[in-house]
């Protein structure tokens, strides 16, 4: 029996190690005890795990412009307008991404610097919530071409494209709340 509940802690301890606590002062026991007591270090920690998820999301982003202008290539009339939105769509949010898929530099000059990557990153949340709009506007474009039912192949390159998007919308969200940011979109503030 002993053996067997130790072995539990065991795991749930190895489990627990494994995820990065998110930074939130208030934070309680085990959690609080992970984030880093230097601010500087927490910061430079928030901001790199932050610009990796920014970078996942820009490939996938690219991926799916990609998409969604192959499709366009061969369509007419409505529907090619709309894949050339949703293009263009996706090409904005790239663009409000791009500054700040880069790693930051080496902790030593981080450090030196602590105020202008402090604001870095808090510009990295208004250009990762300003992409997000886009990828939502470009997303409900899609959702309206699947709602019509197009043929195959179409219909599956779209379907691919729809969850592709999901994707990097769940990137981009999760690199905001990273770097100790909240999600706000243009749709959000509509719904409130």
């Amino acid at each position: 029996m002993l053996r067997c509940v130790l072995g539990i802690v065991a795991i749930l301890g190895v489990c627990g190690c494994s995820k990065e606590a998110p930074h939130d002062p208030n934070a309680t026991g085990s959690a609080k005890e992970s984030i880093p007591s230097d601010p500087d270090q927490a910061l430079y920690n928030q901001v790199r795990s932050g610009a990796y998820q920014i970078g996942t999301a820009v490939d996938s982003i690219e991926d799916v412009r990609k998409t969604a202008r192959e499709i366009a290539s061969r369509e007419k009339g409505d529907t090619h307008k709309a894949l050339l939105e949703v293009a263009e769509h996706i090409d904005d949010a790239g663009q409000s991404l791009a500054d700040f898929s880069e790693d930051p530099p080496a902790f030593d000059e981080f450090k030196k610097n602590f105020a202008a990557q402090d604001e870095k990153r808090l510009k990295a949340i208004d250009g990762a919530n300003e992409a997000l709009g886009d990828l939502h506007d470009a997303q409900d474009v899609v959702g309206d071409l699947l709602d019509s039912h197009p043929p195959e192949p179409e219909n599956t390159q779209l379907t691919n494209a729809d969850s592709a998007l999901d994707d990097c919308i769940q990137s981009v969200e999760s690199a905001i709340k990273t770097m100790g940011g909240k999600v706000t979109t243009a749709k959000d503030s509509k719904e409130t």
